[in-house]
This record gives C-alpha cells, sequence and structure tokens, in this order.
C-alpha cells in the first residue's frame, strides 16, 4: 500500500465516468431501463467496494491518538466538502437547507456524508481491536453498528439516512473483509475468479434486462439489486485486474485520482445545453447526439473548475478538502 495501485485508481476513473455519463440521463430526464440500471448498479457500489478494501489493506489505528487524528483528517476531506457545497448552492436559505439534508442526505453530496460515517464506524472498531488486541472486537463493534444502522431504518427513524446506509454497507464490509484477508482470494486461482467474475457479469447483465434495478420496493428486491450489484462489480473488477498497463488505462486511473473534484462539481452542468421544454428520448439520434454534447460540455466545464479551485488553496480547502 505504500505505492498507488493502477488498478484501483482506474477502477475509480470508471466509476466516476458512470457517476458523470449517469447524471446526464438523470438531470435531462433522458433515463432508459435497461442502460441506466448497469450504470446505477455500478457506479456508487464500485466506489464503496475500493474506500471498503483500501480501509482494510490500510495500517490500522493503535491508539486514541491516531484514532483523533484520523477522524479529524476524514472530517476535513469528507465533512468540509459536504457542507462548503450545500451552504453554497443554498446561501438564500441555510437554516432550512441544513435541515433538510440532515434527513435526506441525497439532498447535498450524499456519498461524502456516508463515506465518512463508513470510516469512522471503521476507525472505531479498529481501536477497539487495538484496545483488546483481537480482531473479534474489530467485528463485534462493526457489526453492532450495522446492526444499529438496520433498526434504526426499521423504525423508521430518517435522520442521515438510514436507507441509503443501508443499502451501501455490505459492499463497504465486503470489501473491507477481503481487504483485510488477501490470503482467501488468493486460495482461489486466477482461472477459477476469471470464470466466477466473468459468468456473473454475463448473470448481472440478463438480471438488468430484466429486472428493475432502481427503484427498491422492499427487503426483497434490494437483495437482488445488492447481488446484480456484487455481480457486476466483482466483473468489472476482474476485468480491470487483466487488464495490461497501457495508455488508456492509465488515463482512467490519472481520473481517478480526482474522483472527489469531479463528483462535487461536475452535476452542476450535466443539463445546462437543454432547450427549455424540449424532451428528449435518449435511444434517438438526436438523443444521442445530445448525450454525448452534454458529457463533453460538462467535463469541459468540470476540467476548468477544477484547475481553477485547485490553484486557490483556501477553496481548494473548502471545497475539496484538500489543502
Amino acid at each position: 500500500m505504500k505505492g498507488r495501485n493502477e488498478s484501483l485508481d482506474c477502477l475509480k476513473g470508471i466509476a466516476i465516468l458512470l457517476v458523470m455519463f449517469g447524471h446526464v440521463q438523470v438531470h435531462n430526464q433522458m433515463t432508459d431501463p435497461y442502460l441506466y440500471d448497469v450504470i446505477k448498479s455500478l457506479q456508487m457500489p464500485l466506489f464503496f467496494l475500493i474506500s471498503g478494501y483500501l480501509a482494510g489493506a490500510g495500517t490500522k489505528i493503535q491508539n486514541f491518538r491516531q484514532y483523533a487524528e484520523r477522524v479529524k483528517k476524514r472530517a476535513v476531506s469528507y465533512l468540509l466538502p459536504f457542507f462548503a457545497w450545500l451552504l453554497l448552492q443554498h446561501a438564500a436559505n441555510i437554516p432550512e437547507a441544513l435541515r433538510t439534508v440532515m434527513f435526506q442526505l441525497d439532498y447535498g453530496l450524499w456519498f461524502l456524508m456516508v463515506l465518512f460515517l463508513f470510516t469512522w464506524l471503521a476507525y472505531s472498531a479498529q481501536l477497539a481491536e487495538a484496545k483488546a488486541g483481537r480482531e473479534a472486537a474489530f467485528w463485534g463493534v462493526w457489526l453492532a453498528g450495522c446492526a444499529l444502522v438496520l433498526a434504526v431504518y426499521l423504525a423508521g427513524i430518517t435522520f442521515l439516512s438510514p436507507s441509503i446506509l443501508v443499502t451501501y454497507l455490505p459492499y463497504y464490509t465486503a470489501a473491507y473483509a477481503a481487504g483485510r484477508h488477501p490470503e482467501i482470494l488468493r486460495r482461489i486461482s486466477v482461472k477459477q475468479q476469471r470464470i466466477c467474475a466473468y459468468a456473473g457479469g454475463v448473470i448481472f447483465l440478463g438480471m438488468a434486462a430484466g429486472l428493475d434495478l432502481v427503484t427498491v420496493t422492499g427487503a426483497v428486491m434490494l437483495g437482488i439489486q445488492t447481488l446484480a450489484s456484487f455481480l457486476g462489480c466483482l466483473a468489472v473488477i476482474r476485468l480491470v485486474e487483466d487488464w495490461r498497463p497501457g495508455r488508456i488505462k492509465s488515463r482512467l486511473a490519472w481520473l481517478g485520482k480526482y474522483t472527489l473534484e469531479i463528483y462535487v462539481v461536475h452535476y452542476h452542468f450535466a443539463a445546462v445545453l437543454k432547450p427549455e421544454g424540449y424532451v428528449l428520448t435518449f435511444w434517438s439520434g438526436t438523443g444521442l447526439l445530445y448525450s454525448a454534447a452534454a458529457f463533453l460540455f460538462m467535463s469541459a466545464v468540470t476540467a476548468a473548475l477544477v484547475f481553477v479551485i485547485g490553484k486557490i488553496p483556501p477553496l481548494k480547502l473548502l471545497l475539496f478538502g484538500k489543502k
């Protein structure tokens, strides 16, 4: 973990491209029942899988001082941009915006808040493990936290949107375990991994074509959607692992280093080009051309803003959580 992993950065690059294209569809009311199902099933689960894996494979907290330092660092990285962008977007009605977002995280940059909560729980569990001297202490605290989230969700409490936490906890948990115990995966040959991953990818595409993988209608459907996302993500991960180093992979890996910056900026410009009152169908010549133009315009403006903000240290810290 001392150097950057090109495959992980490449996965992040692919995930943020999916997020960007998905927002082009959503903000222009052009979602279709097939392609968007694939995008929605992969984009955020990939991010949580990567985050969980890095947390599991990275160095663990050994004492309270490290715990406080890391929680503070993650608060700056995730919570500062979360609230800064919220205040910037809703400057005319800040109190109402703050009240809304605490009970409806997707009113703001929900991924940052959810990732902070998962990271904070992981750090707390690591501290418990350090104090107890046993890995079982980590999983005891972690699973207790997961149970608490589930209980809050079932109780109908909406503070900090437990419905979103319940949706993405499985990915972070599974990836943390994989990062913590890589020897488990090494027991499976690469050939067997490929067969399972690519077969799962075919099943995933079949599920995306035949099922609604976007709308959650109950626990059973959420379980089906989670299974589909795992199958699709594992296929993408295996594909990237098998992808030999080259120009395209390197560029995707480079893009993956700026996922947070892109995430907080891009969607503001997803529908700028759309004529008011004009309805577009994605699977049409006009729809495809417009989607491509909207994506390119959004990407260009996002790149320009990320560059400019990155050159102004106070704004970089406030809006991107980076020094």
